[in-house]
């Protein structure tokens, strides 16, 4: 079903060799959004993978309750942050937002983010694993979840010293006005997972509001990726944070305060 009308929402999906589980995905977010919402959602799929994704997308958007249903397959490949960079800045919904295709984080709290984020209480809703009211039904390997702890300290004790911290910076879960989201993804520096630290210093350096929620989560599968090339390319992004966002945080500052009154020229 395609509709013409107002874009309230705009779901960024970043996928990496997903054709298994992506006709899954798509129907268990449209049942949580309901008809009236779904058919209101443009859904922007954007795949850093090799499989038939890409083939498969369009015959189910044929079907498909969402106001839109889009693919875009990254040649060459971008990277988690940029392919959700990418998303953005082709989003039309008055919200956007972005969710691991495994739907770890249940989809029903898009519904909490649209809530949130409509209300005015903040620009920003990120999920936590770890935050008030939080309920992790399936932990992750020892190995992922250590690393993970390790990469929150090292986050919290050199980049976002003197800020305000996160219980979980890197919860695949995020919802944006749609402005604040152009404006925080544009020209990242880091193309991977570790944007998402990225995003958030921007977010303190513009004064930009930021709420937690806790969420329920479960791992639901492990990473396609190897995990030591995440390893290596986490340590090459958080140096690269370093250089840009501490080393020269007023230069930063001056290029992200340019920008958000550029975009909110009308």
């Amino acid at each position: 079903m395609t509709s013409q009308g107002q874009t309230a929402l705009s779901l960024i999906l970043p996928t990496y060799n997903e054709v298994e589980i992506i006709e899954n995905a798509l129907s268990e977010i449209a049942r949580s959004l309901g008809p009236e919402l779904a058919n209101m959602t443009e859904v922007i799929i954007v795949d850093d993978g090799t499989d038939g994704l890409d083939k498969l997308v369009p015959v189910l958007a044929k079907k498909s309750e969402f106001q839109s249903l889009q693919v875009i397959r990254n040649s060459p490949l971008l990277g988690k942050g940029a392919s959700i960079a990418l998303g953005f800045e082709k989003a039309r919904g008055d919200i956007v937002g972005f969710l691991d295709v495994d739907l770890s984080t249940p989809p029903r709290y898009i519904l909490k983010a649209l809530e949130i984020l409509n209300s005015g209480i903040a620009d920003v809703f990120i999920a936590s694993r770890r935050g008030a009211g939080a309920s992790v039904r399936r932990t992750q390997s020892l190995m992922k979840d250590f690393l993970g702890r390790l990469l929150s300290v090292l986050a919290h004790g050199i980049a976002f010293v003197g800020m305000r911290h996160y219980t979980d910076t890197q919860c695949g879960f995020k919802f944006f006005k749609n402005r604040t989201a152009k404006i925080l993804y544009e020209n990242l520096i880091v193309k991977g997972g570790l944007a998402d630290i990225e995003m958030l210093l921007r977010a303190n350096l513009l004064g930009i509001n930021v709420i937690e929620y806790g969420v329920e989560w479960v791992d639901i599968r492990e990473s396609k990726r190897k995990l030591s090339r995440i390893l290596v390319e986490d340590i090459i992004s958080m140096v690269r944070i370093l250089i840009n966002y501490k080393l020269a945080p007023s230069k930063q500052r001056k290029r992200l305060v340019e920008r958000a009154i550029q975009v909110k020229k009308p």
